[in-house]
């Protein structure tokens, strides 16, 4: 049975609970663990763990693992990007060129706005080559990149997602603050919403390890991405290394139910002292470039939807907001192999079926 098909079977009416829905998932999709937050209303209704977060060790994956957020990370640096907007320091139209990195050839048409919906122009990756080295550039080496590097195009001519786009965003963050990136990320946003589990840089003590496809090497025996270790049964562990100057852009830690702490603050719950309710809102309504500010919307079954997939060394995450319903679902797994939006829109559209069931009896 396809992926696609499973999960519609699992999601039926009648069908089993979340953890069996969980436990079916992962063992469909060969993933050492899982886990996922689902909440609504500023309320974690379901938040648990499938499966292991270290096979040697037989460690269980739960809701409170940590593991590495990838691209979700941009949601993070958003905040505190659109933090400094509402205190006045930034403004989304504002030229950056001369604010972290003086360049001529990037000129002063790059906005906040384009940084913030991957319209800015910039290559998706810099020439540092550190998915294959694992090594990443610090601040000096990115600003001594950005200085002498060029656009693929004009600012706002169209989308092209860029991970050098955002890491020049937690440049100009730090710049802003007058503090490096990672103090601004736990001061100004994870200390306010009681985000504990989560944080930067990586690598640190007690995070999950990361496993390789089984009898797969990611992307190729003859050419592996950084950091693939030793064998463990048909997998290989993904070892970890310092984002760096790359980490807004995926290199924060973090678990589901602090993903789900995120989401609903996105959605207006708690918060106020990070950013208004207005400011969230317009995190959600589309721009220009089509996307919202920090975070992609789209439907799901005609329903209006944001969400953001991440990756990094095997670490596989998903964040869903149904933004008529409230409901989030937050979603992170340790195999390369994992299709975590698969599991956020099973586990969305069950939400869903409930709250609709509800609101009937």
């Amino acid at each position: 049975m396809s992926t696609a098909l499973s999960l519609l079977a699992l999601m039926a009416v009648g069908g089993p609970s979340l953890q069996s829905l969980l436990d079916e998932i992962r063992i469909e999709q060969e993933v050492p663990g899982i886990s996922v937050a689902v909440a609504r209303h500023g309320e974690i209704s379901f938040a648990s763990g499938s499966g292991v977060a270290d096979i040697e060790n037989n460690i269980k994956m739960t809701a409170d693992t940590q593991l590495y957020a990838g691209s979700l990370s941009k949601i993070f640096t958003a905040v505190l990007a659109l933090q400094l907007i509402e205190q006045g320091q930034l403004a989304l139209g504002e030229t950056i060129a001369d604010i972290a990195v003086e360049s001529e050839k990037l000129g002063a048409g790059i906005r906040i706005a384009h940084l913030l919906t991957h319209a800015s122009g910039l290559e998706r990756e810099g020439d540092f080559g550190y998915w294959f080295s694992g090594e990443f550039p610090d601040a000096s080496a990115l600003a001594s990149f950005l200085h002498d590097t060029e656009l693929r195009e004009p600012p706002g001519t169209s989308i092209h997602y860029s991970n050098l786009g955002y890491a020049y965003l937690g440049a100009v963050i730090a710049r802003t603050y007058e503090s490096s990136y990672f103090d601004a990320l736990q001061s100004q946003l994870l200390d306010p919403l009681g985000m504990t589990s989560s944080g930067a840089p990586g690598p640190t003590a007690g995070i999950g390890i990361g496993y390789t496809p089984p009898n797969r090497i990611i992307p190729s025996e003859e050419r592996p991405f950084a950091g693939v270790g030793r064998r463990i049964g048909s997998r290989h562990v993904r070892e970890y290394h310092d984002a760096k100057a790359m980490t807004p852009a995926f290199g924060i830690f973090t678990s589901a139910k602090d993903l789900s702490v995120l989401a609903q603050f996105i959605l207006g719950h708690e918060g106020d002292n990070v950013l208004s309710h207005q400011m969230r809102a317009q995190m959600l309504q589309r721009q220009p470039s089509g996307w919202g500010l920090g975070i992609k919307l789209g439907r799901l079954n005609g329903r209006p939807i944001a969400q953001h997939s991440g990756w990094f060394a095997a670490h596989r995450s998903h964040l869903m907001l149904d933004i008529e319903s409230g409901i989030s679902v937050a979603v992170i797994a340790n195999g390369d192999n994992a299709a975590p939006n698969k599991i956020a829109e099973a586990f969305m559209q069950k939400s869903l079926e409930k709250v609709s069931l509800k609101s009937e009896n």
